[in-house]
């Protein structure tokens, strides 16, 4: 009972879901379907009725020429109108679906630009991701399949009346012959959604061999080493391994649905064989025959497509379930508090241990270490030490699963979560790469300003930028990237880094955060970028890491991070007298210069 009960909650939850969502993406065309929907359930039946009425009225004499003549106009007028109905409906579907797949397009853009990173480090919740975008379809489905069904039982009663008035166990015969196709229909149903299921892994697996072919990046490694085939391969291994499988089933499916067919139509050959009887002894006219006819090869119909849209509701229902799922979702990143930072705000981690999502090893364990207002830090460490770990902390991109985060002595969740992010400007290793107007890529950390070219040309003196656009005819218009524009400026990867260090800069934040700002930068663009760093920003705050050493002498304050925790901290010569880990590292690379 506790089943049913949740079942009937999860179908009403989703009914009205649906409908509700229908009628706020697009309420003019959502009324429209309506009317056409009710209008083309009752002309077939009408038509019915009144071709009875013409065929014996022809053959028999028994009602006028007049209304003979009528009822044929009236029929010929349903007729054209039902066709007309039916190209107008057309039309209403696609100006419907355009305004449905908009809206849910932006409800599902909206939500996934605010789910935490975490959502995206799992292949599962990715695995969510592709279910609901799947799942556009649905919405628009489930508010015309409860309304077919509604149609539907008012046809089925109809003929069945019909045909039941005429002979009653022939109408109890045609129902009872649809019974196993009720039953296949079900079991095939719920059979195809859980293969579909098992296979949403492998057909993503399939799609991300497939569409490597169209990413720039991974299309130079391809080239580069010859490995095209080795994609291509694998690509047609699971897709092959999926279409045996799936044709396995669709040849089963089609033989036993063949079989199941042929019995369906049993009820309209008994149906014919007493009809045929009837006329020959003169018990029923010539029209009766034909209205017999078409009642129950409507209620066959009629009642397939119940079974049908019934069994497809309920596996709608499934993935509607899904997508309310991901639409629910309330990203944690997003419980923010009310508070406004200041624009140089110390900075402090209390006893921070994390580790990513699904992964067993943490990044960073028991983890403190203090930023003083105005205070230039260097932030160094092996690879995966966690120095990038602590800038995402840092913005709440993610939260300790220990300890805490403190801006000002207050701990960071009692923040605007959006006000915390627009303290900082900041640059990350993995810079991106747009394909935009080159004043919108750099105005991207303040875009309400992107009209403003006096902001624009400093942050590209200050980064290096400047000596990338100084010849370019459209200037801070000119677009970067290819990927729609067929002279888009084509960079090199220190040129995006450049671009990419004039987008912090542009921000004129009082706390700048680089994490390895010069990877990609010849000497010369390196040291000018770092002597601007620490001697052009006095009074502000900054984090950097970096990989090459010399580049954080200058800082106020060095912390060298390893086994998750801070392990050193001080001045380059602070550190260099410690003769720790920060001296043996120095000296390592310094000794390649000699």
């Amino acid at each position: 009972m506790k089943k049913i009960t949740e079942t009937f909650v999860s179908l009403s939850k989703n009914i009205w879901f649906g409908i509700k969502t229908s009628f706020i993406a697009s309420k003019k065309y959502f009324l429209l379907k309506c009317l056409i929907l009710l209008s083309t359930t009752f002309i077939p039946l009408i038509n019915i009725w009144l071709w009875k009425e013409i065929l014996n009225g022809i053959a028999y004499s028994e009602i006028s020429s007049d209304t003979v003549i009528k009822y044929l106009i009236i029929y010929l007028a349903l007729i054209i109108s039902e066709q007309l109905l039916l190209r107008f409906d057309e039309y209403i579907s696609d100006c419907y679906i355009y305004e449905l797949v908009f809206y849910i397009d932006n409800v599902m853009i909206d939500k996934t630009s605010r789910v935490d990173l975490s959502f995206f480090d799992s292949a599962s919740l990715g695995d969510k991701v592709r279910q609901a975008r799947n799942s556009y379809d649905i919405i628009y489905n489930m508010p015309w399949q409860i309304f077919n069904i509604i149609s539907e039982i008012i046809s089925i009663a109809a003929a069945l009346i019909a045909v039941i008035a005429y002979k009653w166990w022939i109408g109890l015969a045609a129902m009872a012959l649809l019974i196993p196709y009720s039953i296949y229909n079900n079991r095939y149903t719920e059979k195809r959604l859980r293969m579909e299921k098992e296979q949403l892994r492998d057909n993503r697996k399939k799609d991300y061999y497939s569409e490597a072919f169209y990413n720039n990046d991974i299309q130079f490694e391809i080239k580069l080493n010859g490995i095209g085939g080795f994609f291509i391969n694998r690509y047609k291994e699971i897709r092959e391994k999926l279409y045996l499988i799936n044709k396995k089933e669709d040849i089963r499916h089609n033989i036993i649905n063949t079989g199941i067919l042929i019995l369906n139509v049993s009820g309209e050959l008994l149906m014919l064989v007493v009809s045929v009887y009837d006329v020959v002894s003169k018990n029923i006219g010539i029209g009766d025959l034909q209205y017999n006819l078409s009642m129950i090869t409507r209620l066959r119909e009629q009642a397939s497509r119940l079974m049908t849209d019934i069994n497809s509701f309920l596996v709608d229902n499934t993935r509607m379930s899904e997508l309310r799922e991901f639409i629910d979702i309330r990203p944690e990143s997003e419980k923010s508090g009310k508070r406004l930072p200041s624009q140089n705000p110390k900075i402090e981690f209390c006893n921070v241990s994390f580790r990513y999502p699904n992964c067993e090893e943490y990044v960073l364990k028991d983890c403190s270490f203090v930023i003083e207002p105005h205070e230039k830090i260097g932030l160094i460490g092996l690879n995966g030490s966690g120095k990038s770990t602590i800038i995402k902390l840092m913005f709440r991109f993610y939260d300790p699963e220990e300890g805490c985060i403190k801006l000002d002595d207050i701990d960071i969740k009692e923040y605007d979560i959006y006000a915390v992010r627009k303290v900082f400007g900041v640059l990350f290793q993995d810079y991106v790469t747009y394909c935009l107007p080159l004043r919108e890529i750099i105005a991207l950390s303040d875009f309400a300003e992107r009209g403003n070219d006096e902001r624009l040309n400093k942050a590209c003196d200050i980064s290096g930028a400047s000596a990338i656009i100084k010849d370019w005819e459209n200037g801070f218009d000119s677009v970067l990237g290819r990927y729609y524009e067929d002279n888009g400026k084509d960079l090199s990867g220190g040129q995006w880094q450049l671009v990419g260090l004039a987008r912090a800069y542009f921000k004129e934040s009082e706390f700048m955060v680089l994490d390895e700002p010069s990877a990609a930068l010849d000497p010369i663009s390196e040291d000018r970028i770092f002597e601007k760093l620490y001697h052009l920003s006095e009074g502000k705050s900054s984090v950097t890491i970096s990989h090459r050493l010399s580049n954080t002498t200058l800082a106020d304050k060095i912390l060298v991070l390893g086994d998750g925790h801070i392990i050193e901290q001080g001045s380059h010569f602070d550190l260099l007298r410690q003769n720790g880990v920060y001296a043996r590292l120095f000296n390592l690379q310094a000794s390649k210069y000699v």
